[in-house]
């Protein structure tokens, strides 16, 4: 599937590694100290549905202060908590919950990611994360002992540009030394990863690890490689 590129571009979370057990497990048990006793799956409901309003970590492009990230993420906690239940204390609360998900301990990689990078990179691929994340991405990639596997590793709140931008995809062919038709791009949002990868002039591939979310995009997906394990990617 990959023998004609010369880099593979991977996004980062729902890609390579997620959160564990989930968003709305973590956030419960932390709010359980603050006096909170709202449901794991009210919370993740309400995290996704905001999560996606929000259009995710893309409006924190060129916003690499870490007070205006944390202020973000602040907004975002605070409106989650206000559909799942109140929690006492908040900012002490909302500080520990911030540090946790700063941490490699509450991420695990897919199965096979590992494999699957140690082969591109002993095929001579190289390799680079391009993602929608804050500063904390990079720290999170050491701990999760990706930083040996990539040649490089792009935020977009560190960058300046978010997916489907494609100044962020024009940066990662840049840092790889190689042209669009030399680059493939990997991840799990159509809009951020396939439109945008397509818009820079990049192949690219979907991985979908939920069913249902084909379909979601229906015809648009005619033509867009579909792929549901990254193994799949060094058959």
């Amino acid at each position: 599937m990959l023998e004609r590129f010369k880099a593979v571009f991977f996004d980062a979370g729902g890609t390579l590694f997620h959160p564990y057990p989930s968003v709305g497990e973590i956030y419960c048990e932390v709010a359980s100290r603050y006096g909170c006793r709202a449901d794991a799956g009210t919370i993740e409901r309400a995290f996704k549905d905001i999560w996606l309003r929000r259009d995710g970590l893309a409006d924190l492009a060129n916003h690499c202060d870490e007070k205006i990230e944390k202020k973000w993420w602040r907004e975002l906690v605070l409106e989650v908590f206000s559909r799942a239940g109140e929690v006492e204390r908040f900012d002490e609360f909302f500080n520990e919950l911030y540090e946790i998900f700063g941490r490699p301990d509450v991420w695990r990689l897919y199965p096979g990611v590992v494999s699957v990078l140690k082969e591109l990179k002993k095929r001579g691929k190289r390799l680079g994360i391009v993602s929608n994340w804050d500063s904390r991405l990079f720290q999170l990639c050491d701990g999760l002992g990706l930083h040996d596997y990539f040649d490089f590793v792009l935020a977009s709140a560190v960058f300046g540009v978010a997916k489907p931008g494609s100044r962020i995809f024009q940066e990662a062919m840049r840092r790889a030394g190689v042209t669009c038709e030399e680059a493939i791009h990997v991840g799990d949002s159509f809009e951020d990863d396939i439109l945008g990868a397509q818009t820079a002039g990049l192949e690219a591939i979907l991985i979908n690890r939920h069913a249902e979310r084909l379909t979601l995009h229906g015809d648009r997906l005619r033509g867009i490689r579909v792929i549901h394990d990254l193994k799949e990617l060094i058959v």
